[in-house]
C-alpha cells in the first residue's frame, strides 16, 4: 500500500505538470521520497521483503523517479523558451527537439532502475546516485522559484526585470544568479545530462540502510548527516542573526544536500576506499 502511495503520488505530479502546477508536481514528489524511504522499512519492520515488493518498489520508482523528472525537466525547457503555453506543434521544430532533451533523465533512469533490479552488490551501497535522490534535486526547482523566491514561473524574467526585483526584494548576487540560472533553458538540459550520467556511473554511493547503530558500523553515514545538519544549520542561521553578506538558501538547501551527497560519495569511493 505505501510503494502503490508512491506511484498514485507519481502519476497525479505527471497529470499536475501539464495543468499549469508545476508546484503541485513537486509536492507530489516529496510525499512520494518520505513513502519510497518507509516502504523498505515497512517491509523489514513486519518481515514482508521479496522479490514481490522489490519489483513493484521498481515500477513506482520508474514512474514517480524517472517519467515524472523526465517530463518536468522538459517542461523546465519549455518554460525556458517562453512556449509552456504555446501548443507543442506551434512551437519551432528545434526548440520542440531541444525540450524533449529533458527525457534523457527518463531513459537513464530506468537503466539505473533495471540494474539495480539484477544487481548482487547493492545491499550496503548504491552504485550510481539513486533516483530518488536525482528526481528531488530536479523537483526543488519549482519550489525554489515559486515558494522561495515567490515568482511566476511560467514566464521567465528578463535581465532587466531581474535587475529590478533585485533592486525591490534586496537580493543578493546569491539570489540573481540562481533565479536567472533557473529560467535558463541550458541549466536544465545540463542537468538532465550530468543526472543520467551520475545514476548510471559505476561509482559506490553510500545509503543510509541501518543494519545497527554503532559509530563503527555507521561512521560515514553519521558523518555526511553531521554534515547536513550544519548545512540546515546554516540555512536558519541569517533568520537568527544578521551577518552582512550572508544569505538565504532556504529551498536551495535541497538541491545542495543532494550535491553534498554526490560530493561525500565520491570522496569515499575514490580516496577512502583507497587508503584501505
Amino acid at each position: 500500500s505505501i510503494t502503490l502511495g508512491n506511484l498514485l503520488f507519481g502519476v497525479i505530479g505527471i497529470t499536475l505538470t501539464f495543468q499549469a502546477n508545476m508546484l503541485g508536481a513537486a509536492i507530489c514528489m516529496v510525499l512520494a521520497a518520505v513513502l519510497d524511504f518507509f516502504d523498505g522499512l515497512a517491509a523489514r519492520a513486519l518481515g514482508v521483503s521479496g522479490e514481490f515488493g522489490k519489483q513493484l518498489d521498481s515500477l513506482a520508482d520508474m514512474v514517480t523517479f524517472g517519467v515524472l523528472p523526465g517530463i518536468m525537466l522538459y517542461q523546465y525547457i519549455t518554460i525556458g523558451y517562453g512556449e509552456y503555453f504555446v501548443p507543442i506543434d506551434e512551437r519551432p521544430i528545434a526548440h520542440v527537439l531541444i525540450q524533449f532533451s529533458g527525457f534523457i533523465y527518463t531513459l537513464f533512469a530506468a537503466l539505473r532502475l533495471a540494474q539495480f533490479n539484477i544487481a548482487t552488490n547493492q545491499s550496503d551501497s548504491f552504485i550510481g546516485v539513486p533516483s530518488p535522490a536525482a528526481a528531488l534535486f530536479v523537483a526543488s526547482f519549482s519550489l525554489i522559484l515559486s515558494v522561495q523566491y515567490n515568482l511566476n514561473m511560467y514566464y521567465p524574467l528578463d535581465d532587466a526585470q531581474l535587475g529590478e526585483l533585485m533592486r525591490m526584494k534586496y537580493w543578493s548576487a546569491f539570489d540573481f544568479h540562481l533565479v536567472y540560472n533557473l529560467f535558463y533553458p541550458e541549466w536544465y538540459i545540463a542537468m538532465s545530462v550530468f543526472l543520467s550520467i551520475m545514476m548510471v556511473a559505476p561509482v559506490t554511493m553510500l545509503n543510509f540502510k541501518f543494519k545497527e547503530m554503532s559509530w563503527e558500523g555507521n561512521k560515514h553515514r553519521y558523518i555526511f548527516l553531521i554534515l547536513v545538519g550544519i548545512l540546515v544549520l546554516f540555512t536558519f542561521v541569517p533568520y537568527w542573526i544578521s551577518i552582512p553578506g550572508l544569505f538565504y538558501l532556504d529551498y536551495a538547501v535541497i538541491p545542495l544536500i543532494v550535491l553534498l551527497y554526490m560530493f561525500y560519495s565520491l570522496v569515499l569511493h575514490f580516496f577512502v576506499k583507497k587508503e584501505n
